[in-house]
């Protein structure tokens, strides 16, 4: 004899099955349906996950557990088709734009091979680099990251943000507007130093020790006489170097100096050279930036360059005719730290004395190739004259300058 249904006995509902899992699929299920959850907030929220082993695997088991989900819950059968069908009815469009001259089809190729095997050691993963400040558990920090673009095979950016650690695998990652916040704890040191790996922080000690090493070299090799050395300009690239180069009265000038290099001491040290970029006016996105850099060979060749120009919308070619425009808008310094002397571009521009109308006086230039606000990359040439602050100083030639530097961006 059949027993009467139950009037009460619920139907099985979609939160039915979601509520009450009855065997080991509808335990996987449920478990796919959290990793849709938990992937569609990291996607739309700044939540992030602290290992990205475990966001590759999330994504991954997403993918492929989707139709045996869908077998399941046939709710979600449409599911694993708008997956899959999007992933694989792009990949041959993706593969084809590589075969383009430009290889368009490079970037969305390596954004998907992150978000499906992306680890903490992987080069498009944002690592944490410096740490500016701290607050409780929460830190500012520089964060970097390398990947295809269409300037070059890898591009490196960098971010600063805020880092709130929600659970060990789970962290709240905002961009932050100030490096030192208020009330915050200063720190200023590498990331290395907050890591578990002791190893790398043996690391940073040994490099901090091998600079300090190399500094006492050059303050011993100072007092020794010495030939000038033989400089080349570097060359005129356009993702960070570190370097400035020009012509100066025949000679080449460039950012020369003795440092350590990871393994021993060196007279070629690049790094030495720095920037900054300021907002002028950030409704209209206008820009000063100052590049700093020197020259130290010896006792007698110590010299210091600073570039600045006061008026940048992006790149193109800003040109300064007059000493007016060169004492508002640009200037090039170069100070003699030995003599003590000072060489400008608008001493060069101002007409005075009586072999002013004699001299060859030329307008500064300087090209912006670069300026990248993600990448903070600043690149371009310059030319220009020096001239020392007398009026029958005689102008020096600055030819075939070029700088690529990484750039801090200043707040007002």
């Amino acid at each position: 004899m059949e027993r009467p249904a139950d009037p009460l006995e619920p139907e099985f509902s979609l939160a039915h099955r979601l509520l009450r899992p009855h065997n080991l699929s509808g335990v996987l299920a449920r478990g796919w349906l959290l990793c849709v959850l938990l992937s569609l907030l990291e996607w739309l929220t700044p939540l992030a996950f602290s290992n990205r082993a475990v966001s590759s695997a999330l994504h991954c088991g997403i993918w492929v557990l989707s139709p045996f989900v869908a077998r399941r819950l046939p709710e979600l059968r449409w599911l694993p088709r708008l997956l899959w069908s999007v992933l694989l009815g792009l990949l041959p469009v993706w593969l084809l734009l590589c075969l383009w001259p430009w290889g368009f089809g490079l970037i969305p190729l390596s954004y998907q091979y992150h978000f499906f095997f992306g680890t903490n050691d992987s080069g498009a993963t944002w690592k944490t680099t410096y740490i500016y400040a701290r607050q409780n558990g929460a830190v500012v920090a520089r964060q970097q990251c390398e990947y295809w673009s269409l300037h070059s095979s890898e591009t490196r950016h960098s971010r600063t943000v805020k880092i709130v650690p929600l659970t060990p695998v789970w962290q709240w990652v905002t961009s932050a507007e100030d490096e030192h916040p208020q009330g915050w704890a200063l720190v200023d040191k590498a990331a290395v130093y907050f890591g578990p790996d002791s190893t790398k922080q043996y690391r940073a000690d040994a490099l901090k020790a091998g600079q300090q090493r190399c500094w006492q070299e050059q303050q011993r090799l100072d007092s020794i006489p010495q030939s000038a050395p033989r400089l080349t300009l570097p060359p005129a690239t356009q993702r960070g170097a570190g370097t400035l180069g020009f012509e100066l009265a025949g000679k080449v000038w460039r950012n020369f100096g003795h440092c350590f290099d990871g393994q021993a001491c060196t007279d070629q040290c690049p790094v030495r050279a720095s920037a900054a970029l300021e907002y002028v006016d950030p409704t209209t996105r206008i820009y000063s930036f100052r590049i700093m850099t020197e020259l130290h060979a010896g006792p007698t060749n110590r010299q210091q360059l600073s570039i600045w120009l006061g008026r940048v919308s992006g790149p193109g070619t800003y040109e300064l005719e007059s000493p007016q425009e060169a004492s508002e808008n640009f200037d090039l310094v170069l100070q003699d730290k030995v003599t003590d002397s000072l060489y400008s571009q608008a001493n060069a521009l101002d007409r005075r004395g009586p072999r002013a109308a004699t001299q060859d006086i030329r307008p500064a230039r300087v090209t912006i190739t670069r300026l990248d606000p993600e990448a903070r990359i600043l690149s371009g040439t310059f030319e220009g004259q020096l001239r020392a602050d007398a009026p029958r100083a005689k102008p020096l030639q600055v030819s075939k300058g070029r700088f690529d530097v990484h750039y801090f961006l200043v707040r007002n």
